[in-house]
């Protein structure tokens, strides 16, 4: 008799189903047919959990969200994604990116590179009540003040330049000097330590994280450049060259 084998998949099935038993035992004696409901409804979603959905368009793509997905999220030709299970359990968002396949829970992970397309480093973004904080960490950059933006569009592969211009969705001039200013996009410099990292926190004032929002930084851009940003001129604080940079995931 050939022995069947049971993935991981399974397993986790195995694991709703005997949760959704036991909670709706408990609860059958208050109001059964509120938890005949509640046991139809998580059913169904550990039917998703396990075997997938089909997201496949007229065209037959596959698609995450509206975005292309890479062979790395398909699982028998679905976009079967276990982390997906994971945030909806435990109430988190996922973050995909598609061009440096990254998926990241709870919070958005940019993952930086240099313009040979070489890892430098990475950032965390969080939402705080004024704004969004940023967590970077990098390296392979010259000691010394380097501006640090958000712009406007993705990183097209290594073209930095295809970030388009400082992220600014109410149309004030640029820097944190500027009595005009700033842009939404635009933050304190980077000081460099002469090994060449960085570790820093910073504020996008009056950005979010919030999808669909005219201040919302996701699907966008962080760019590092060569030079210190002045904090006054416009367009980019005469902050130089675009060195490193990557794409906050949506």
């Amino acid at each position: 008799m050939k022995k069947k084998t049971y993935k991981s998949r399974h397993m986790v099935g195995a694991f709703l189903a005997g949760a959704l038993l036991f909670s709706g035992v408990s609860l059958a004696a208050a109001n059964p047919e509120e938890t005949l409901d509640a046991i139809k409804h998580t059913t169904a979603k550990i039917s998703y959990y396990v075997n997938g959905e089909n997201y496949s368009t007229a065209d037959g793509q596959y698609m995450n969200q509206g975005t292309a997905a890479s062979d790395s999220i398909i699982h028998n030709g679905t976009t079967y994604v276990p982390v997906r299970m994971v945030s909806d359990l435990v109430g988190q968002p996922v973050y995909w990116e598609q061009d440096s396949r990254t998926i990241s829970l709870g919070l958005p992970v940019v993952k930086l590179y240099d313009t040979e397309g070489e890892p430098a480093g990475f950032a965390t973004l969080e939402q705080v009540d004024d704004g969004v904080k940023v967590k970077i960490s990098a390296s392979g950059l010259t000691p010394g003040k380097h501006g640090f933006h958000v712009h406007e569009f993705a990183i097209q592969g290594t073209d930095f330049e295809s970030a388009g211009g400082h992220f600014n969705p109410t149309d004030k001039h640029h820097g944190l000097d500027h009595p005009e200013g700033s842009h939404v996009g635009d933050m304190p410099n980077l000081v460099v330590e002469a090994d060449g990292t960085v570790e820093a926190e910073m504020l996008i004032q009056h950005g979010t994280l919030e999808k669909e929002q005219p201040n919302s930084v996701l699907g966008r851009s962080l760019i590092i450049h060569a030079g210190e940003d002045d904090g006054v001129t416009d367009p980019a604080g005469d902050s130089g060259d675009r060195i490193t940079g990557g794409n906050i995931p949506e």
